[in-house]
């Protein structure tokens, strides 16, 4: 997954010219948000409650990756 996620920022630098990816994972899904950790993104912050799943509220950790950190 991470081979994945890489290509897509590559990608989004590279041909789109963005200068901004960003992504989110539910805190309670580590596996997520440890992909966005090793492809370089940086920890932004939680919004608390952000999503509702069901019945339940949850939070959400965002990364992101500016082109001059890439």
């Amino acid at each position: 997954m991470s081979e994945a996620a890489g290509r897509v920022v590559k990608f989004a630098f590279e041909e789109l010219e963005l200068n901004r990816v960003y992504a989110a994972a539910m805190t309670r899904n580590p596996a997520s948000y440890r992909v966005m950790e090793k492809i370089g993104m940086k920890f932004e912050g939680v919004l608390r409650n952000h999503i509702r799943k069901g019945d339940t509220y949850e939070d959400l950790r965002y990364y992101g990756l500016l082109r001059t950190d890439h």
